[in-house]
């Protein structure tokens, strides 16, 4: 893991080629403690520092007999190693393997919660209206009679209630009349054809409180 780094204690046998064994005794010591760096470090690099245990039983196996080192044939090793962590190296895995959990919560949180959106809140209108509306309030005040009509009303009640249904009508004139505006004359033929039809239905006291 990008700064963080295994260190290790242990002692290392190997047997030098021929010509490596010509080079000198410190010649063989370079080579085989480059050997096993090489080896330590394909083991170490796929592990993360709280698989530390695996690490070392992996490396153990690794070099437990003698094997040729990565680089070639000069030199044959075994080893027997343990790998350790420093203070500051833990704290930094520690700090990682934290960052990385909270975040693994809050993806995990996060699909939750659009689970439960999409398979309950939105699964029915009339709940997906009232979460919308709950989402909106600080700009219901804003709303137009349309839009009241179209997206509150519906979640209020059941559409097939008698207080409903007295509601809606009640909306639908208020927005035709907000939609008439200025427009004296369409305003009065309105109110008009609305005073006859409460006449021919019978009801003269509702239309005589028709302005």
């Amino acid at each position: 893991m990008p700064g963080i780094r295994f260190s290790a204690t242990g002692t290392v046998v190997y047997l030098p080629s021929p010509g490596l064994r010509a080079k000198g005794r410190a010649a063989g010591r370079a080579a085989a403690r480059l050997a096993l760096d090489d080896c330590a470090a394909s083991v170490t690099r796929s592990h993360r520092p709280f698989d530390l245990l695996s690490a070392q039983e992996e490396l153990a196996l690794r070099t437990a007999r003698l094997s040729e080192g990565e680089r070639g044939d000069e030199v044959r090793f075994r080893a027997r190693v343990t790998l350790s962590l420093a203070p500051e190296d833990r704290a930094r895995a520690q700090a990682y393997e934290d960052a990385l959990r909270a975040e693994r919560l809050r993806h995990a949180q996060e699909r939750d919660r659009l689970m439960f959106l999409r398979s309950t809140v939105l699964a029915e209108p009339a709940t997906a209206r009232t979460w919308w509306l709950d989402s909106q309030r600080d700009q219901l005040a804003a709303l137009s009679w349309k839009d009241f009509n179209e997206k509150v009303l519906p979640a209020v009640a059941d559409a097939d209630d008698a207080h409903s249904r007295a509601l809606v009508i009640a909306q639908v004139l208020a927005e035709v009349v907000e939609d008439l505006g200025s427009d004296e004359e369409r305003r009065q033929q309105f109110v008009a054809t609305a005073r006859w039809v409460l006449r021919e239905m019978g009801w003269e006291k509702a239309a005589g409180k028709l302005p």
